[in-house]
């Protein structure tokens, strides 16, 4: 394939990434979705579980091996820029205003699903179909709870900021906890791939740094010029580049029987209870009602693109392999999906109990 052949491929790769992306998008909406979790399911709609199934050569043909270095390459870029935008964002203040309620509740996000993740992780250390042979069995269970550890930070701002109460308590509670999560799983994923002395610490490096050098950015008009400049293109095309790239990756025709669904479905149900559960526990511990705190267990639930980050970077360095990496994508994608229809239905059965108590007041 020619170079001009290769460009002409790209443009229409992008186009048809975008245009799936929208469509889905549209659709995500009247589920309640936001974008960026439609997006991570298109991702999956256009590699080999779903176009790859219905129609294998128009997807080889859409995505050839050739044109892979340079989808990889945008998508690098797209992760890079989206992370700084991620730090940029990143206010130190609403932990500072929350600190108690979100440093047990981050504790417990943290320590329990860590702890789940590196007991399965241990269980499943003997069989070689999901972990490579050049990781040891202490760093697989490290990067298992890790993987288990991390918080969908951007997904939750915007759930968070189209329901309007991104600047109430929970709100704040909710965002300085999954902050302070996703700032621990990053670190924990940076000594482990240290440790595996491969050189594999650069990516991380790369994608960690963008983090902290947009959290050490000034704030104000700077802060907001450089999300007007590159914010569009990031959230725009960048990352769905990275979602359909992760999404070539993903192939569920890999969990060919009935074993490997059950260790699917024993993973989601693991997600849920280490996160979910114990956040919820630990937001009602820390004083919190226990509507709010069933809310901030789903929320803190959801995994998003900060989950596919991770998983990326195992199945590039060679920690883990296709089948463990679809597998955990799955649990991104449900977890994911999770968090919006469970926020609306706990805050709708609220509305629904207040407004019950209010008709059967006396009219005055």
């Amino acid at each position: 394939m020619s170079n001009f052949d290769l460009v002409l491929k790209l443009f229409l790769q992008l186009t048809v990434i975008l245009a799936v992306c929208r469509a889905v998008g549209w659709l995500g909406r009247f589920a309640g979705q936001a974008q960026v979790v439609s997006e991570m399911i298109a991702g999956v709609l256009l590699g080999p579980s779903l176009l790859g199934v219905l129609a294998p050569d128009v997807q080889a043909w859409l995505f050839p091996k050739a044109s892979m270095p340079i989808l990889y390459a945008i998508s690098q870029l797209g992760l890079v820029l989206y992370m700084f935008m991620v730090g940029l964002e990143f206010d130190t203040a609403v932990i500072r205003a929350r600190l108690r309620s979100a440093g047990l509740i981050s504790a417990s996000g943290i320590i329990v699903p860590f702890a789940l993740g590196a007991a399965l992780a241990w269980g499943l250390g003997n069989d070689g179909s999901f972990f490579t042979a050049q990781v040891s069995l202490p760093l697989a269970a490290m990067y298992m709870g890790a993987a288990m550890s991390i918080t969908a930070v951007p997904v939750l701002a915007r759930i968070l900021q189209e329901r309007g109460i991104l600047n109430t308590r929970i709100g704040t509670v909710t965002l300085a906890a999954s902050s302070l999560d996703d700032a621990m799983a990053w670190c924990l994923l940076a000594v482990i791939l240290g440790a595996m002395k491969s050189g594999a610490s650069i990516a991380v490096a790369a994608v960690f740094g963008a983090f902290i050098f947009g959290a050490c950015m000034p704030r104000g008009r700077f802060a907001a010029a450089v999300q007007k400049r590159f914010g569009p293109v990031t959230q725009s095309l960048l990352v769905p580049v990275f979602f359909v790239y992760s999404g070539l990756n993903t192939r569920i025709g890999l969990l060919g029987s009935s074993r490997l669904w059950m260790l699917a479905a024993v993973v989601i149900g693991v997600a849920i209870i280490g996160k979910g559960l114990a956040c919820a526990l630990a937001a009602r511990a820390s004083g919190e009602p226990w509507r709010e705190s069933w809310t901030i267990g789903a929320l803190m639930n959801a995994r998003g693109l900060m989950e596919l980050i991770i998983l990326n970077i195992g199945l590039e360095r060679g920690l883990i392999t296709p089948t463990l990496f679809t597998i955990m994508v799955l649990m991104a994608i449900v977890t994911t999906v999770m968090a919006s229809p469970l926020f609306a239905l706990i805050y709708a059965r609220s509305t629904s109990s207040l407004r019950g108590v209010e008709s059967a007041l006396p009219r005055t």
